[in-house]
């Protein structure tokens, strides 16, 4: 049995998170990788100053009203987050760890091919769009996880396919890089089933076309390509699996 396989049968994902998040940790020490922990001041008025903006329908589902819970209290914590030019910013770093300590509750996950209830679900579709605002800023992406498997019928979806950033503490981060001569920052509201999240500067941001092209494969796979002001940015193939059944509510895995 290889090494990993047996690492997993013997710890809980909990401890084995908490001793991913710690190596990590350690890594960008090693390596000198700090993270933006200021915070900016959303402007109300010129839109200059909110040139881009993106609003997204939270599908029912189930463990609705968690998700609710969950995307309101992340974007609570990412509201006015903002990246100086030159500097990191990662979505873990600013999150914290998404338990009940933190204000969170079990909502649906994907965790390896499966939709389970975990402490936290939902937060995908926040991190998700931050990625999504992020490639129409102009930040560089430093890292960022696509989920494997495509689980959304057409009118299911709530942002294209290929602009998901899954994130699991511990192991996948969402990281960016501001290479601006001016600082962003990140504005969010969570309103009435809705979430709108925004990039504003000081300085006009003037947003880039971003495109998710579809590309057929052998099925059930399909390749999406990210095209930014018409450049090739990323590639991704999914494994196609609508319908997949998800967990009964109130069930914990």
């Amino acid at each position: 049995m290889p090494r990993s396989s047996l690492v997993r049968q013997l710890l809980p994902l909990t401890t084995r998170q908490m001793l991913k998040h710690r190596w990590r940790r350690l890594q960008d020490i090693r390596h000198g990788i700090t993270f933006d922990s200021s915070r900016g001041n959303v402007p109300t008025a010129s839109p200059m100053h909110l040139p881009i903006q993106i609003l997204q329908p939270i599908r029912r589902s189930n463990f609705y009203d968690n998700k609710i819970i969950n995307i309101t209290r992340g974007a609570a914590l990412l509201h006015n987050s903002c990246i100086r030019p030159a500097h990191n910013w990662s979505f873990w770093h600013l999150v914290g760890r998404p338990d009940a300590a933190n204000g969170f509750v079990a909502g649906r996950n994907l965790v390896d091919g499966k939709l389970v209830a975990q402490t936290g679900g939902g937060l995908c579709q926040l991190s998700s769009l931050v990625y999504h605002l992020a490639l129409m800023a102009g930040l560089t992406i430093k890292e960022r996880h696509a989920h494997s498997i495509d689980i959304y019928e057409e009118e299911a979806r709530y942002t294209p396919l290929g602009s998901d950033a899954t994130v699991v503490w511990g192991f996948k981060d969402l990281r960016l890089y501001n290479p601006h001569p001016f600082p962003v920052a990140f504005s969010f509201v969570v309103s009435n089933g809705e979430l709108v999240g925004g990039v504003y500067s000081e300085s006009p941001l003037i947003p880039k076309q971003v495109e998710f092209v579809r590309k057929s494969l052998v099925a059930p796979f399909v390749k999406v390509e990210t095209v930014v002001d018409n450049l090739l940015h990323t590639t991704t193939t999914y494994e196609q699996q609508q319908g997949l059944k998800a967990p009964v509510k109130g069930r914990s895995h």
